[in-house]
């Protein structure tokens, strides 16, 4: 603001030089006319010595005018300069030479109003660099300014030349859209990023961009409505993974959210399959499951969507007309889901992971005698992955016991283990009432060892991939 402050009083001063300047000149002109009069009007009988006189006074008078109003040019000059300067340093980030803060902030509430009158969409960009402090702290802060002066400019270069384009601060970056579309401005936040990927592998540096949209009208109708939601949505794609993500909208819920396949559970004794787990994938095929449950999670939208899930693998499992099913679930989400009948006919067992041991034992108890009461079974997942509860195991006296594959490598790569692991495998045998299923086999190697330990049932690459059932 002072600096603002200093270009108008530049301003006052150019515009004050200025008068003066005519007036003086008005002042000299007139003098010299008056003068030139009384020395050659009729009345007075000049003499040759007065003439000559006169006339050098007259060219004095013009040579000062003259120095005067080149003196006058030069000082606009200099205050053109100044005020060129000034208004720079008032508009423009001194490192990336972007709109600063200030002015980009008096820019859009401008923008906003146009976009209101002319009743056309406005997009906010807010881009941030990730994990730029590792470039800061492994290449230092001389070549992480350089490197963001060069993100700078590519941002610039990716944005229309209508567009506004501001330093946010530290490595934010934020753009205005204006008069544009949904896709036009998901086309234009990759543009951004592929530019931010050029100048990373110019500098030989991994770079990447997360962006976060606001559009106008729909997520504000204010500047700093609009900016919390670009940084709420700048967020969510940092934290899901996604990289771009407009507004804080939930992700789509329905039948086409998540793909169900199923994997056989084999028992090896008789090659009979036994029945299936029922597992999401993502629908599209670009993410594993992990990767779309954590953007779901990072719009609070996790438990809703495992409760999806469920509900489309029970009905997957009618259409296709399987006689047993696993289903992953936790005791949340069972929580929620209490009024979900089990599909006749069909045995639905509910796995549950070891680590739910940790938390509410005697709470999570109570949920599972409520299913169990439904016609439910349960599944011990994940066992020996982590944390073990035997006391959790024999109160929940859970159907099936699923060991996991870390247990099962380690088996085979320790004699003493194995030895151990065949032991426990003999004393769960007492809560799981029906069966202990080795996970995540994969080699003949594997499955040996299984046998060895005492393990029939088996699920695994090995003896079947996870694919559509129809």
């Amino acid at each position: 603001m002072k600096i603002l402050q200093t270009v108008r009083d530049v301003e006052r001063r150019e515009w004050q030089l200025w008068t003066m300047a005519i007036g003086l000149i008005f002042l000299l002109g007139t003098i010299t006319a008056l003068t030139y009069f009384f020395i050659f009007g009729d009345t007075y009988q000049s003499s040759l010595f007065s003439r000559s006189i006169a006339n050098r006074a007259l060219v004095g008078v013009y040579l000062l005018i003259l120095l005067f109003c080149a003196y006058v040019i030069h000082t606009r000059v200099i205050f053109g300069k100044m005020r060129t300067m000034l208004e720079r340093q008032a508009t423009r980030d001194d490192l990336t030479d972007l709109y600063n803060r200030q002015y980009f902030k008096e820019q859009l509430e401008k923008e906003i109003n146009r976009a209101d009158r002319q009743r056309y969409i406005l997009a906010i960009l807010l881009c941030d660099l990730d994990h730029f402090n590792a470039v800061n702290e492994s290449w230092g802060y001389q070549t992480g300014d350089e490197v963001l002066k060069g993100v700078a400019r590519s941002v610039y270069e990716s944005s229309r030349g209508t567009d506004l384009v501001s330093r946010w601060g530290g490595d934010e970056i934020v753009v205005v859209l204006a008069n544009t579309t949904r896709e036009g401005v998901l086309i234009a936040a990759e543009r951004i990023r592929k530019g931010v990927h050029r100048v990373g592998e110019k500098a030989l540096i991994d770079l990447d961009m997360s962006v976060g949209i606001a559009l106008y009208p729909d997520h504000g109708a204010s500047a700093d409505e609009l900016l919390r939601m670009a940084d709420r949505a700048l967020y969510i794609a940092q934290k899901g993974g996604g990289k771009i993500h407009v507004g804080e909208e939930e992700y789509r819920i329905d039948e086409n959210s998540i793909k169900i396949v199923f994997q056989p559970i084999v028992d090896i004794s008789s090659m009979h399959i036994l029945g299936y787990e029922g597992l999401g994938r993502d629908p599209k095929g670009k993410l594993s499951i992990l990767d779309l449950f954590k953007r779901y999670e990072a719009v609070g939208q996790l438990s809703e969507l495992k409760c999806c899930c469920f509900k489309i693998e029970l009905e997957a499992a009618k259409e296709v007309g399987l006689e047993k099913v696993f289903v992953n679930v936790d005791f949340n989400m069972l929580n929620k889901l209490e009024s979900v009948a089990k599909p006749p006919d069909i045995d639905i067992i509910l796995e549950i992971s070891e680590l739910e041991a940790l938390y509410d034992v005697e709470n999570y108890l109570k949920i599972a005698e409520k299913w169990r009461a439904k016609g439910y079974k349960f599944a011990i997942d994940d066992f020996g992955a982590g944390f073990i509860s035997l006391p959790f195991v024999a109160k929940l006296v859970p159907d099936y016991i699923k060991i996991d594959r870390k247990t099962i490598l380690q088996a085979v790569s320790s004699m003493q283990f194995k030895g151990f692991l065949k032991d426990m495998v003999l004393a769960l045998r007492n809560y799981a009432a029906e069966g202990i299923i080795a996970e995540g086999v994969e080699t003949e190697t594997e499955l040996q060892v299984v046998q060895d330990v005492g393990i029939n049932l088996v699920q695994g690459f090995l003896l079947g991939r996870p694919h559509e059932l129809t």
